[in-house]
């Protein structure tokens, strides 16, 4: 008996372990990630009208995003940044369903864009 006892245990705590791996794991997924995206837009330079863009980033468990990321439309493609942001929109909301976490239920609205002064930027 007390060796079923043990092993329960045992397994209980390899069990909570590797739980804790997955949030770990996941968090530091995340970080990556986000670091990954906010590389790929680093450059913000633009001439012109109509050359910059804004996406939708993270996932508020209230829904919608926490933020918009504001990038260029000519060193940016957009098509890898959009599959990027995707991947990680949807692996943040994962991990807010799986850990049940909470937000604020503001939504967020896309900033207009504009080109100043030669670098993407809100429009002020």
């Amino acid at each position: 008996m007390k060796r079923i006892l043990a092993l329960g245990s045992l397994l209980l705590v390899l069990i909570s372990c590797e739980k804790e791996k997955v949030i770990v794991g996941d968090s530091e997924r995340l970080r990556f990630m986000e670091q990954e995206i906010l590389a790929l837009i680093q450059d913000k330079a633009c001439q012109g009208e109509r050359v910059c863009g804004s996406i939708a980033f993270g996932s508020k468990p209230c829904g919608g995003p926490w933020k918009y990321l504001i990038y260029s439309l000519t060193p940016t493609d957009v098509e890898v940044l959009k599959e990027k942001v995707e991947d990680y929109n949807l692996l943040e909301a994962e991990v807010n369903s799986r850990e049940g976490k909470i937000s604020d239920c503001v939504a967020v609205t896309p900033p207009a864009v504009t080109c100043l002064d030669g670098t993407c930027g809100p429009m002020k």
